[in-house]
């Protein structure tokens, strides 16, 4: 009985009741992702049997000079 009336109290005295509440940030947006997608481009060393992976944004290989997805 003391518990609730404990618990009570605490819960009336919280927050006042005209207190802002926290509006919630816009999440990302998704398009990002796909307009701008991961790739992965597999080199073979000379030397080694073990290829070497590398993954950059679409936009940061074409600012590197190249386009993974043009014909070669």
């Amino acid at each position: 009985m003391l518990i609730t009336i404990i618990a009570a109290a605490v819960l009336a005295s919280g927050a006042p009741a005209n207190a802002e509440t926290a509006t919630p940030q816009p999440a990302p947006k998704a398009a990002d992702a796909t307009t701008n997608p991961r790739v992965c481009l597999v080199d073979n060393v000379t030397g080694s049997r073990i290829p070497v992976r590398t993954c950059k944004r679409l936009a940061e290989w074409r600012a590197a000079g190249l386009d993974p997805f043009a014909k070669r």
